[in-house]
């Protein structure tokens, strides 16, 4: 009992963190530098099909939501289900999937090397345990029913193709897919008349401007989604990694410039500033109205980065 009421103690605060909280915590759990994209890159190594857009918007819902998979395991659970049932009926404002699993450990004998096997075993597995969830809405507090069976999808999610981006650009506007592999390509030559290594990546849904610089690092000077928004954060927390914040606010800041109505939103930690127009990420076609604009803003950006290490 002091088991499970503890691990949702520990649910229902993490509950409340942010994705940067969570970060954070990561990089101090495995006593590593703290960077902004330190969780991503984690998972990136396992699956690198996952997009980091994404990635961050689905780890920020399930923190909100509460949708987390909370196992105790020990060497011996003997608490009934039922009334393990009955403590977890008290936590309904979080959407978690709970597990007991217990570990059989066997001692080897010393002619056979010695050591031990740990035999894992999932407890009450087929126990359907009827919990409501409570939610914020419009429209007030709504009760929801419990759905009817909890699992993990474990599959990987499909990528779109480079056909399937480009068809979902030109329900934006016909001529916008060949506005943008025009800039893709002008990206690149820029990188290429600069000696740097400028490179548009293909990721699960999206296509981001990537700068790879020699150190290993990736700088992500935007991020093109095929429903016609561009994502312009991470370049601030990258500016402030290597010294100063201020290079990635001028980006930020020169990006504003190009389209009326637009400001740095400057929220939370300095990898969540990006620009927005009217609280709206910008437009892909408004701000390819200004691609020789854009691309001299990459260059400045590139070259504050670039006296940062010189420093």
């Amino acid at each position: 009992r002091d088991a499970v009421t503890q691990i949702l103690d520990y649910a229902k605060e993490i509950s409340r963190w942010s994705y940067e909280d969570l970060n954070d915590a990561v990089c101090r759990a495995n006593r590593s530098p703290r960077t902004p994209n330190a969780l991503y890159d984690l998972v990136h190594k396992q699956n690198d099909t996952i997009d980091e857009a994404d990635f961050v918007d689905d780890v920020t819902r399930s923190l909100k939501s509460g949708r987390f998979l909370l196992l105790v395991v020990g060497d011996g659970i003997r608490e009934g289900v039922e009334r393990i049932a009955d403590y977890l009926k008290q936590s309904a404002a979080i959407q978690f999937i709970f597990g007991l699993v217990e570990l059989a450990i066997f001692d080897m004998p010393d002619h056979s090397g010695g050591g031990v096997i740990v035999e894992p075993r999932v407890l009450a597995q087929t126990f359907s345990i009827e919990r409501a969830v409570v939610r914020a809405a419009d429209a007030g507090v709504v009760v929801e029913d419990p759905p009817r069976a909890s699992h993990l999808d474990t599959r990987k999610r499909t990528r779109m193709t480079e056909a399937e981006f480009y068809r979902e650009v030109e329900r934006v506007d016909a001529a916008l897919p060949a506005r943008v592999r025009g800039f893709f390509s002008r990206y690149a030559a820029l990188g290429e008349a600069v000696g740097e290594r400028l490179e548009v990546t293909l990721s699960r849904r999206s296509y981001i401007l990537h700068w790879h610089r020699s150190d290993g690092r990736k700088i992500n000077f935007g991020t093109f989604f095929p429903n016609g928004d561009l994502y312009t954060n991470y370049v601030v927390g990258s500016a402030e990694e290597s010294g100063d914040p201020q290079v990635g606010v001028d980006y930020l800041e020169a990006l504003a410039k190009l389209v009326p109505g637009a400001l740095v939103r400057k929220d939370g930690k300095t990898w969540t500033w990006f620009v927005v127009v009217h609280g709206r990420k910008p437009k892909i076609p408004d701000m390819l109205k200004k691609s020789d604009e854009w691309l001299s803003a990459i260059q400045r950006a590139m070259n504050g980065f670039n006296q940062l290490d010189d420093d």
